[in-house]
């Protein structure tokens, strides 16, 4: 994770002083440069400077206070290397830690993003669904682990927990509709896909999803389907909020969802409508305790110590750990 965050910024002629100062007196802040007239759409000035990334959102937040990402803007770049002895300077001036410093514009953004209802959310769902019904029918964990990782449900779920948090009413309804939206594709999907198997007599003899000695679990939610997705929650927003993209992975395979609405699609094609059932009782926990736990999880990043050290008598023995530069 990068220790220090490079901004660019474009800012009206007229607020560029006020701007300057402002960075020049900020701890954590280095390498400010200035060049005048040299943006042209918009019109401006041109304020680059690097920034320790354990006061960025501060330094973001005063930002959009000056509504400078209104006037001109605000582009954000992570610096992979950065070497000077002004940089040490800022790093050590920084009060916290890099490593355990969210920075809160860019989560936003990417939950924001992640619930975009595009032909390729779309596309992703269906797909997901297929894989997940092919692996109901023929009883395949492979299949069915296989769609979760797939399925790209979780943004629509982050986006309500953030939303929740936030109290964003608004963004809450937007995602809640984008996930029931791709949730209806991918049920018709697999409802489709198993009706086009029973048309030509393709379905498994006597199939029933209960009797599924690997897929069976998918209809008979219990207290470890709540257990696990209120975990997988809270790894799914620790990976969002540091950007964990290999935990994103394993919170996407611990949660039964994707399977869940394809087995609803196959359930209403073969008419065994009490696994639908339990199939919908499982999406539905699987969903509640993804959003609240997720939104607990975001409240208590939120509120945490940005200053929080590890005791000084632990830092020799975990070397760089959660904390240390």
């Amino acid at each position: 994770m990068s220790e220090l965050v490079h901004i660019r910024v474009v800012v009206p002629e007229h607020h560029r002083t006020p701007l300057v100062d402002l960075l020049v007196a900020t701890e954590g802040v280095t390498n400010v440069a200035v060049l005048a007239g040299a943006a042209v759409d918009p019109r401006g000035d041109l304020v680059l400077f690097d920034v320790a990334r354990e006061v960025a959102n501060e330094v973001l937040a005063a930002l959009e206070r000056e509504q400078i990402d209104h006037l001109g803007s605000i582009v954000l770049i992570h610096s992979r290397l950065s070497l000077g002895d002004s940089v040490d300077a800022a790093l050590a001036a920084a009060p916290g830690e890099a490593d355990t410093t969210v920075l809160w514009s860019e989560v936003e953004d990417a939950v924001r993003t992640a619930y975009r209802t595009t032909a390729r959310f779309f596309a992703y769902f269906v797909v997901a669904s297929l894989i997940a019904a092919a692996g109901v029918l023929t009883n395949s964990p492979i299949l069915i682990v296989g769609a979760m990782v797939v399925g790209p449900e979780y943004g629509a779920i982050a986006a309500m927990s953030w939303a929740l948090e936030r109290r964003h009413g608004r963004m809450f309804l937007h995602a809640t509709l984008a996930g029931v939206a791709g949730s209806m594709a991918a049920v018709l999907a697999s409802a489709v896909f198993a009706g086009i198997l029973r048309a030509f007599d393709r379905l498994p003899d006597g199939f029933e999803l209960s009797a599924q000695t690997n897929a069976g679990f998918i209809a008979h939610p219990d207290v470890y389907s709540g257990v696990v997705a209120c975990a997988a929650a809270v790894a799914g927003v620790l990976s969002l909020a540091f950007e964990h993209s290999g935990t994103l992975v394993g919170v996407l395979v611990s949660v039964t969802t994707i399977p869940a609405i394809a087995a609803i699609g196959v359930g209403a094609v073969t008419g065994d409508w009490h696994d639908v059932a339990g199939a919908a009782r499982q999406l539905g926990v699987n969903v509640a305790a993804l959003t609240l736990m997720g939104a607990i999880t975001f409240r208590v990043l939120r509120t945490w110590p940005a200053e929080w050290h590890l005791p000084g008598w632990l830092r020799p023995w975990m070397g760089r750990g959660v904390n240390g530069r």
